[in-house]
């Protein structure tokens, strides 16, 4: 998608020239409500891990290359299983989108094909899955993927342990209500910007 492009040190996706607010931080009230109180270093040591193991993946699916910090080893060995055990087909590795028509963007993980069926798969490493957000943000995303014709027959969370284990956790692929929920986000959004005068 020539027309999307991505900073990444600033996580800010411009949508020909202009820029578009990300599936993550549409959800901000969503997460924060969550989050609000938890540490700051804390959740800066937790997104640093989840960066450094969706890497890592994204190596593997790409390049074939098995390489992972030590301290993370567990949380991609974990992946491999999972890959294994579901004989998992691999279609897009950090594929970028957006909405055609609601204008969002986000970065989808993978989409693969098990059992015959097109997944949405989106990687966890926190501690625990909070299924209101992750209902809500992977439908953003499929929502978003399929107006330039792509198709997802499911969604999932592939949640990474630290021990190696994993827990493959499926959604329903049209979930009305956090596509409800994801549009009045939208809503907010778009509202608070009008009355910045189009600050981010």
């Amino acid at each position: 998608m020539s027309e999307l492009s991505f900073d990444e040190e600033k996580h800010i996706y411009t949508l020909d020239g202009s820029i578009i607010p990300s599936v993550t931080t549409v959800m901000k009230p969503l997460s924060n409500s969550l989050y609000g109180g938890i540490d700051e270093s804390v959740m800066k040591k937790a997104a640093e891990r989840g960066t450094i193991v969706h890497n890592a993946i994204e190596n593997y699916i790409k390049f074939g290359v098995t390489d992972c910090l030590h301290e993370f080893i567990p949380y991609f060995n974990a992946f491999l299983r999972w890959c294994r055990d579901y004989e998992v087909e691999f279609i897009e590795s950090e594929q970028k989108t957006y909405h055609k028509f609601m204008r969002y963007a986000g970065t989808v993980d993978l989409v693969c094909k098990i059992n015959g069926m097109r997944v949405l798969v989106d990687y966890k490493t926190s501690a625990a899955i909070n299924r209101m957000l992750t209902g809500v943000q992977t439908e953003a995303y499929a929502r978003a993927y399929e107006t330039h014709g792509g198709r997802i027959d499911k969604k999932a969370i592939l949640h990474l342990f630290g021990s190696g284990n994993y827990e493959f956790i499926e959604y329903k692929r049209n979930d009305i209500e956090s596509w409800i929920t994801f549009n009045a986000l939208m809503t907010i959004y778009n509202h608070i910007r009008k009355y910045q005068g189009g600050k981010s």
